[in-house]
């Protein structure tokens, strides 16, 4: 009783202040035993497994490689990866005679007289850009083993290829898992599922113009040292179950104060099932599933609070948003980082969290020559990005 008449005496807005405390606090510990409920340690898949390192390693200019099998045979040297093998004095040495991928110079520029200089085998010049240490059209082999644990006997594996130049073929043991070909994306080899204990991994990269481009194009151009071979970024296994969350887009309506997440689920079994998709936000929403031989999808919808804090150039605000799939024989997860952000046209004006914003850049040609290939780390693109932030710029267009 006595602590009641010390309550009731207590000022009306510094009662409603510890009561909205209160609250708040009881929702964030209710929340937190929800998600430990709901989302038990043991379902959170291991981090990626990197690949990088010293691979064995062979050219192969004549292209006899794959005929001659030699994913069934030890390569017989050694390259460090993530990398090219120009860089790492691999390939021919430039003379007179370089077969350079490129149109834009002068063909005869060896007979120019300011040139004469640089003719001599191994210190020779040429008259552009960007000069590789050494140079490579054709295919070259990589390989390593790897070593699949017991406890992945039923999962499913994926390679991830950052960054290769510019069509793979893949190798586990004497399989043969796919080829592909990006200039602009990660390579992704689903492997399906591997039997514990240690395996071949073999990869071949072709580096040559392998279809119709312009030879001067940023992407594939010795003007910018652009005919690199190799893989470049991080080499990579993960693993999932045979049905798993194979994409999620995530769309916010601020003025709605809701956000639509998209799910689409992969499927590997080659049966149907059911189950339930759990979303984490602080919110939980939770919505049946259903998916066929081929895989399937599902929406969920779930509220914004109020004060959540929006994304804009000034406030690069991201949120943690869990997924998780559950069901007989299925527990998946899937995290991903939100900005909360409402960008749309008015007029002539764009909006941006309902702020007219205005675009200040400025263009990235792909032109790395001291490499021939762009950093894949993000100490890297920070810095640039910072550079063009303390010029005042707020995009830039990236070749």
């Amino acid at each position: 009783m006595l602590v009641a008449r010390e309550k009731n005496r207590m000022p009306l807005s510094f009662r409603s202040r510890v009561m909205k405390f209160i609250r708040s606090t009881i929702r964030t510990i209710l929340l937190g035993v929800a998600i430990c409920l709901l989302v038990p340690g043991s379902t959170w898949a291991a981090r990626p497994v990197s690949l990088e390192g010293y691979w064995r390693f062979e050219m192969d200019p004549t292209d006899v490689g794959e005929r001659g099998e030699w994913f069934n045979r030890v390569l017989r040297n050694a390259i460090r990866l993530p990398g090219v093998l120009q860089n790492q004095y691999n390939g021919d040495m430039i003379s007179t005679t370089t077969p350079w991928e490129l149109t834009l110079y002068d063909h005869f520029w060896y007979l120019r007289e300011d040139y004469k200089a640089y003719l001599e085998p191994g210190k020779v010049k040429v008259p552009f850009l960007s000069q590789p240490p050494r140079h490579y059209l054709g295919v070259a082999w990589y390989q390593r083993e790897i070593q699949i644990p017991q406890d992945l006997v039923a999962r499913r594996l994926v390679l991830t290829l950052e960054r290769p130049h510019w069509e793979t073929t893949v190798w586990i043991d004497a399989r043969k898992v796919g080829s592909d070909r990006s200039l602009v994306a990660p390579h992704i080899y689903d492997l399906g599922l591997v039997s514990p204990g240690r395996h071949r991994l073999t990869i071949r990269v072709d580096n040559r113009l392998i279809m119709p481009y312009r030879p001067d194009a940023h992407s594939v151009s010795d003007s910018l040292g652009a005919s690199w071979n190799g893989i470049v970024g991080k080499i990579e296994l993960t693993d999932t179950g045979r049905v798993w969350i194979d994409d999620v887009q995530v769309f916010p309506n601020l003025s709605q104060s809701s956000m639509l997440i998209k799910v689409r689920i992969g499927n590997q079994t080659g049966r149907s099932g059911v189950a339930t998709l759990t979303a984490i936000w602080p919110d939980v929403g939770i919505v049946p599933v259903n998916w066929d031989e081929d895989g399937g999808s599902a929406e969920i919808e779930v509220p914004l609070r109020l004060d959540a804090p929006t994304w804009d150039e000034f406030h690069p605000n991201l949120l943690p948003l869990k997924l998780w799939l559950r069901g007989i024989g299925v527990d998946e997860y899937y995290d991903v980082k939100i900005g909360l952000r409402d960008f749309r046209a008015q007029g002539k004006q764009f909006l941006l969290n309902g702020r007219q914003i205005t675009f200040r850049g400025t263009n990235n040609g792909g032109d790395f020559p001291l490499t021939g290939y762009p950093p894949t780390d993000v100490a890297s693109w920070r810095k640039l990005f910072e550079t063009c932030q303390r010029w005042g710029l707020n995009h830039m267009r990236l070749h």
